[in-house]
């Protein structure tokens, strides 16, 4: 299948196990292509530049900058990109931030429906 019939996506998490757990699930799918993986928010926005992807795997908590913040400056320059915003975390206020700038759904839900 042509990469351009693919989506595109770009996996972001400052644990790199976990950044490689999520791209070799998302190879088991013929349609999508992981087209980057990026291991802090600086780093998703440069790569989301350089890649552009359909889709980014976005985690909420990082050290140099958090998931919210790299998904607002990532949207700003990329607006049609679609960011899933992955999280532990239970605090409301926080939840409603992230979903402000992307969508977002809850770690312990996602695993899940994984395993």
């Amino acid at each position: 299948m042509p990469s351009q019939d693919k989506i595109r996506v770009l996996v972001v998490d400052d644990i790199a196990e976990t950044r490689d757990i999520i791209r070799r699930q998302l190879q088991f799918d013929p349609m999508i292509e992981v087209v980057g993986l990026a291991g802090s928010g600086r780093e998703a926005i440069d790569l989301s530049q350089q890649t552009k992807p359909d889709v980014i795997l976005m985690d909420i908590n990082m050290p140099d900058m958090d998931g919210i913040a790299a998904t607002e400056a990532i949207r700003k320059k990329i607006p049609y990109v679609q960011v899933v915003i992955l999280s532990v975390q239970n605090d409301s206020s926080y939840m409603r931030r992230a979903m402000l700038a992307g969508r977002v759904i809850s770690w312990p839900s996602l695993h899940r429906r994984m395993n």
